[in-house]
């Protein structure tokens, strides 16, 4: 019986074309297991007039819970016009906060939150100090100078998160389906915890529709002392906050 020998070239292209085929099709199905999902808050309450829609943290745990990566650089928050910007941040724990300094005054930013405690001390104009967030938890920070200079950092454990942006709207992608929590976090309430379903063709399970209300209860300014715990100098007027 004769041997039939194949072209090597028509070997190559058959390969070629099944690991193509491979391919897409493993792309195909991670894009059909990552959901998406929408929503939008509102606020509430006797201090809610002066509250912004904006800069809400919204961030799921799924019941099988998926491991977050650090930041492959440091989170950067400035000191600028005597106040921080970004006000509110949200970083995976194990990330490194950057705070600097691009006012032409000395700033001393600091943090009394029991999860992420430091003291970086006073420094000036165009430099930067770095501190590791290794627990979850919120991180406030503030200026032993400034009594007004407040920002915020929600350090959490899951990679599933974004912020709300000026209408109170939100979009969550890459959720693996399946149950879990949904959490709502604003500096001025408390934290608003919701059980969804994240179900395999994108959409909410038919009971669930995210709108979600928060009650705004706290101040702008949160009540506080300087580092060492004593008050700050210079006699503060009530602020309508």
């Amino acid at each position: 019986m004769k041997k039939v020998v194949f072209p090597k070239m028509v070997f190559k292209q058959h390969y070629l074309f099944g690991l193509l085929f491979l391919i897409s099709w493993t792309i195909g199905l991670q894009q059909a297991s990552a959901q998406s999902i929408e929503g939008k808050i509102t606020i509430s309450g006797k201090q809610a007039k002066k509250a912004m829609l904006k800069d809400v943290v919204v961030y799921y745990e799924p019941v099988n819970q998926v491991k977050s990566e650090a930041l492959a650089e440091p989170h950067e928050v400035i000191m600028k016009n005597k106040a921080y910007h970004p006000r509110v941040s949200v970083v995976p724990v194990g990330s490194e906060l950057k705070i600097s300094n691009r006012d032409s005054i000395l700033h001393n930013a600091f943090s009394p939150s029991r999860s992420n405690q430091f003291d970086l001390g006073l420094y000036g104009k165009n430099k930067e100090k770095i501190h590791l967030l290794n627990r979850s938890g919120v991180v406030r920070i503030f200026c032993n100078v400034h009594y007004h200079m407040v920002a915020f950092v929600l350090v959490i454990e899951t990679p599933y998160y974004t912020l709300t942006d000026e209408n109170g709207k939100f979009n969550l992608e890459g959720l693996p389906p399946g149950k879990g929590k949904l959490f709502f976090w604003h500096e001025r309430a408390n934290r608003v915890v919701k059980n969804i379903t994240v179900v395999a063709n994108g959409e909410l399970a038919a009971n669930q529709k995210i709108a979600v209300d928060i009650p705004i209860t706290k101040r702008r300014i949160p009540v506080h002392k300087t580092k060492t715990g004593k008050s700050y100098k210079k006699k503060r007027r009530r602020r309508g906050y």
